[in-house]
């Protein structure tokens, strides 16, 4: 039987160079009844048949798809035809199909499997090939030299116990991995899914609401000192809190207990058809799970990069926290990625089918899957993201482009979509494809606006987009201006929002009304009566962004009108439900941070600024003086640090039950921020509660 396995040896991951399988079904190995080897007994016995030439064909390939080609065609119209062919099978499956394996199985698998081509029908059904054979044959293949290769199958034939049973145990173990490929890759799927939905639920569970309370500030400080939105030294990237790092490690645990558990080998106590020993063998079922584990993190990875991420509406995780998980979901995507490609190149050098391997296309299009990711993975470290984002946007999106058409065809190529693979490919790209359609109908239901900028310092410009009216807490946009770089008019960038009309002076409807009776007071509105006899229509509805000038596409604003400008968006950045009920608000700002603390001041009936900038920046703040002279409670340095924690230890001294502190601003800030209220809470635990939400300026 070695010798029988030494045949196979040349296309071991090319499981689907095996038999006939399934082309009219997809969907995920041994879920929801999708099978592949149905019966056992019918696809062993196959096999057992399979390398013998038949008298109106060439030698009949060793199973698989017979469809992709003039020449695989004709293979099935001589299957179709050739009783010997027909008759070996039908006997075999006579012998060894157990009573239990129901005849509309048998004759299933015979219509639409047996020639290799589901529009080839067997010339006769499998009760009249068993009808039409008179006597049981005797004559067996001579199995002492290996399998004749030269010989053809001219009559009804024997195969013996020992090839049959090395045959459909064979098929047996590998559809067991596969299952087991199957519901490992769900599961770290739909926990890398599902997890934040059910701690953000968890709040709605009776007497849960406390207990979250008193964790939250053991979640938010960082893994490492400070240093969370602000990078580690030497660029090396962004440590995850605490709460995420309890994420990140949960799928992590998973991933690797996947990879390393519930292998079962047929060496060294029977044969395993494909492979002559048993390290082989475990090899190849490693190959095969590393393979599948990639692409099972494929969706969740596309998915919390996504603008339209779902989750952004059923959680209340904010977007630069999918982002950080995005960048950890890749890590062990790539893990995946370079072990299946390294196991596959021992495992082929140890078989002796490298060689052959590396002009096949189902190999050609997985180098090229693997080295996309690695580029991907090697042009998004922090340094190029800061120094040259552009860059890493188009080599971002271009690379994953090409990762996943590789992804594509090495599953085509190799199995042409019949083992299940292709669904984490689909899901991938469903994610994909359904974000970027929601971007071009959010652009097209903004429609084309124009923008007029103003420079109010060497380094700032404000942008005010009139007739947009969706401007919120927690919210942002991202926004392109095609003509500042007509050769790169997809440029954009995600900037904060402030209506313009509370930047607007009230140029109406502040006038005393004139005298009037007591009766004619409570039966009256008052209105800008100035307008309505000028004749003329008022509106100061709009979007307006503080923005300041950089390296690329803002540091091209200059005081202009008529500017156009597309809006995609709003997007949620942070959940704002338990900010905005708190019973105090403290908002903390540094300098252009300020955009996105502005919407909560009129959202909540107790909030507090703090807010510190550059004296280079008091232009900034001139700028917002309508707002900022309305607020009562507000701290303002210029050309000074603001002293935070003094500040929220005397808030909390005051009594409040819940304090919810927003920070805007630089990365060191908000870390530093994060330490304070994290220590905060932990110490007054119990009698006052704090609820944190960062919006960083981070890459």
């Amino acid at each position: 039987m070695k010798s029988l396995a030494v045949v196979l040896l040349g296309l071991p991951l090319r499981v689907s160079a095996t038999g006939p399988v399934p082309v009219s079904k997809s969907g995920l190995a041994g879920i929801n009844g999708f099978t592949f080897y149905d019966p056992y007994c019918g696809h062993g016995c196959f096999r057992s048949f399979s390398p013998y030439e038949l008298g109106c064909s060439a030698t009949v390939s060793p199973g698989g798809h017979t469809t992709a080609s003039e020449a695989a065609y004709n293979l099935a119209l001589c299957r179709a035809s050739n009783f010997p062919y027909l008759s070996s099978i039908a006997w075999c499956m006579h012998l060894y199909c157990a009573q239990d394996v129901k005849a509309s199985t048998i004759e299933a698998f015979w219509e639409t499997e047996i020639t290799g081509d589901v529009s080839v029908v067997p010339k006769w059904s499998f009760g009249e090939v068993m009808a039409n054979i008179t006597e049981p044959p005797t004559m067996m293949p001579d199995m002492s030299g290996g399998m004749d290769m030269d010989m053809v199958l001219n009559m009804t034939m024997l195969t013996t116990q020992e090839n049959f049973e090395v045959t459909w145990t064979t098929l047996y173990y590998f559809f067991r991995e596969t299952t087991l490929e199957s519901y490992y890759g769900l599961a770290i799927c739909l926990t890398s899914f599902g997890l934040p939905i059910v701690l953000t639920w968890l709040r709605y569970i009776p007497f849960m609401g406390g207990a979250l309370e008193r964790l939250k500030p053991w979640l938010y400080p960082s893994i490492i000192g400070v240093y969370h939105d602000r990078p580690l030294p030497f660029l090396l990237g962004n440590v995850p809190t605490l709460g995420q790092g309890a994420y990140i490690a949960t799928v992590g645990i998973l991933n690797i207990i996947f990879l390393c558990i519930n292998y079962e080998t047929l060496y060294p106590d029977r044969e395993f058809n494909w492979y002559t020993n048993r390290y082989q063998e475990l090899m190849a079922y490693w190959m095969w799970r590393t393979g599948v584990l990639a692409f099972c993190n494929m969706p969740v990875l596309f998915l919390f990069s996504s603008r339209n991420n779902i989750l952004l509406w059923l959680t209340n995780w904010s977007h630069s926290t999918y982002m950080l998980l995005h960048r950890w979901i890749a890590r062990f995507f790539l893990l995946h990625t370079l072990l299946h490609s390294i196991i596959s190149l021992v495992l082929y050098q140890n078989t002796g089918s490298y060689a052959t391997s590396l002009t096949t296309l189902w190999w050609i299009w997985g180098c090229v899957a693997t080295v996309a990711a690695v580029i991907i993975m090697l042009t998004s470290v922090l340094f190029i993201r800061q120094r040259a984002y552009e860059l890493f946007l188009i080599t971002h999106v271009v690379m994953a482009v090409i990762c996943v058409v590789g992804c594509w065809y090495h599953v085509w190529y190799g199995y042409e979509n019949t083992f299940g693979y292709e669904t984490w490919l689909y899901a991938t790209i469903a994610v994909w494809f359904f974000d970027r359609v929601a971007r071009v109908a959010r652009i097209l239901k903004a429609g084309i606006r124009r923008s007029k900028v103003i420079e109010i310092s060497p380094t700032i410009v404000r942008v005010d987009i009139p007739g947009i009216r969706w401007a919120a807490p927690g919210r942002s946009v991202y926004v392109y201006f095609p003509t500042l770089r007509p050769l790169r008019p997809w440029e954009n960038h995600p900037f904060s929002m402030i209506p313009t009309a509370r930047l607007t002076e009230r140029e109406y409807g502040d006038r005393a009304p004139p005298e009037t009776s007591d009766t004619e007071k409570n039966n009256m509105v008052a209105v800008g009566a100035d307008a309505v006899a000028a004749g003329k229509s008022f509106t100061n509805s709009g979007l307006t962004l503080f923005v300041r000038k950089s390296a690329g596409m803002t540091g091209l604003l200059e005081a202009r009108g008529g500017l156009l400008t597309l809006l995609e968006g709003p997007y949620p950045t942070n959940p704002t439900r338990e900010v905005l009920q708190s019973d105090r608000l403290i908002l903390i700002g540094g300098g252009i941070g300020i955009t996105g603390l502005v919407p909560f001041l009129w959202c909540h009936p107790n909030a507090k600024l703090f807010f510190s900038a550059k004296a280079a920046d008091q232009s900034l703040i001139d700028s917002l003086g309508t707002i900022l002279d309305e607020l009562r409670e507000k701290e303002i340095g210029v050309g000074r640090r603001l002293n935070i924690e003094a500040l929220l230890r005397d808030e909390a001294k005051l009594g409040w039950f819940k304090i919810a502190v927003m920070v805007c601003g630089p990365g060191g800030m908000c870390d530093d921020v994060r330490a304070i209220v994290a220590r905060l809470g932990k110490e007054t635990a119990g009698t006052c509660s704090f609820e944190l939400e960062v919006d960083a300026f981070a890459w």
